[in-house]
């Protein structure tokens, strides 16, 4: 009886230790060893050095970036370069080379840069499709954070198509990898050893943390093919503002989904315009490509060259309708409005809100602030990063757009009067600029 019982126990603890040692070999086997995968990019990715003009003084800034091409072609983040005098590359191997600035696009925050290939056998990454990526699938970051040179960091895909958070024009990747700064312009790569997104920027450490987002690489391979042939990018325009189709639209129209783009604004003689578009009515496919969200309306026009003839479905008090336009080119006054905007001192940078701040702060527009520069007139005023500007000068900010062309239209103001919304409240700010 005695020999039973211990046979039986002896069996119960050989079965509970294969059980552990099982689940433990379970485990193990769905973490995927990234080694392999890290020692192959690992040559492509480059450090970005640059000489930056600022008030008339040289300071340094940097970032990251990869090789696509074996002539020297290197895809990095419009941010990275910008404003820049003089642009190197460090590779891998520690070697450094000056670079020259091929075409930075701010709507994307896209820049091509190239050095001198010839003799340095350089490793082009493999490009992949950032719409094949599925949410929660493992990616790996690549770049310099800090200026600590080949860092890399893992993580998993969080969302996809966050066009809220930025650019209109860019429906970021987000995921939950650590990017700091020095990461911009780095890979962002799958399991496959592809690349799928340029990493772009983290959110507001304000505000929330954990959240960091990329560019699909789709949009960066188009934008860095017209800015190879044209040095800019040419995107076709429609003419309209836009903005979200709640639930509360969807059930009094009776629509049968919630999604679309609901039309706010119709510019006179636009393409819009011509087509028959009016306010009120609601956007819910393009050339055959589903809107899934207002956000997705600027990225599908902003794809197509003017003069493309194009197709729009959609719904005007709840009946379907159909349109066509033809569009013409943007004539973007952001970029050069920013320019002369610089020459106010102001000191911040600044991005569309988000959902996020609208809920948090119970307010429909404005700009929030990501940065503002250590001196500047701003911090003098007791403006910090997070804060809203919602009003400059009595003139209403809705967007990024609206707030350049103020500051351009008061370049020449010695002070400002500044609406600024925060977690505390809303307060008007005098700014002096001089």
């Amino acid at each position: 009886m005695k020999i039973y019982k211990m046979t039986k126990s002896l069996t119960l603890f050989f079965m509970a230790l294969l059980m552990v040692i099982s689940s433990v070999h379970l485990k193990a086997q769905s973490f995927p060893d990234f080694t392999g995968l890290v020692e192959q990019i690992q040559p492509s990715v480059v450090s970005i050095k640059v000489d930056v003009r600022q008030r008339g003084r040289i300071g340094k800034a940097g970032g990251s970036g990869f090789i696509i091409g074996k002539e020297g072609y290197i895809l990095t983040n419009h941010h990275v370069v910008n404003n820049s005098d003089r642009v190197s590359v460090k590779l891998s191997n520690g070697r450094e080379y000056q670079a020259e600035i091929i075409g930075s696009d701010q709507l994307s925050d896209v820049a091509l840069i190239k050095i001198d290939g010839k003799g340095l056998n350089l490793k082009p990454v493999k490009l992949g499709s950032s719409r094949n990526l599925k949410v929660g699938a493992w990616v790996l970051a690549f770049g310099a954070p800090f200026n600590l040179e080949q860092t890399v960091t893992a993580g998993i895909v969080s969302a996809k198509g966050r066009g809220s958070v930025g650019s209109p024009f860019v429906p970021f990747i987000q995921t939950d990898v650590a990017i700091n700064s020095g990461n911009s312009g780095g890979p962002l790569i799958n399991l496959a050893g592809e690349v799928v997104g340029i990493n772009s920027m983290i959110y507001n450490p304000m505000i929330s943390t954990g959240l960091s987002f990329s560019i699909p690489i789709d949009l960066a391979d188009s934008v860095s093919e017209q800015l190879a042939e044209y040095g800019q990018v040419i995107r076709g325009y429609l003419g309209v503002r836009y903005e979200e189709v709640d639930a509360g639209m969807v059930d009094y129209f009776e629509l049968p989904q919630v999604g679309g783009a609901l039309i706010n604004f119709v510019e006179k003689e636009s393409p819009a315009a011509k087509a028959g578009i009016k306010r009120g009515d609601i956007i819910t496919e393009i050339e055959g490509n589903r809107v899934k969200n207002h956000q997705d309306l600027p990225y599908y026009i902003a794809q197509m060259t003017p003069g493309s003839k194009i197709k729009l479905k959609g719904y005007r008090d709840g009946k379907a309708k159909s349109f066509k336009a033809t569009l013409v080119s943007r004539e973007d006054s952001f970029v050069a409005a920013r320019q002369q905007a610089d020459e106010n001192h102001f000191g911040v940078e600044v991005k569309n809100i988000g959902n996020f701040i609208r809920q948090q702060l119970g307010i429909d527009a404005g700009v929030v602030i990501t940065k503002v520069e250590p001196g500047s007139p701003a911090q003098r005023a007791g403006i910090s990063q997070g804060d809203v500007i919602t009003e400059v000068n009595r003139h209403e900010i809705n967007n990024v757009q609206d707030f350049y062309q103020v500051m351009d239209k008061l370049k020449s103001a010695s002070k400002l009067l500044v609406l600024v919304t925060s977690q505390a409240g809303s307060d008007y700010r005098i700014v002096y600029l001089n």
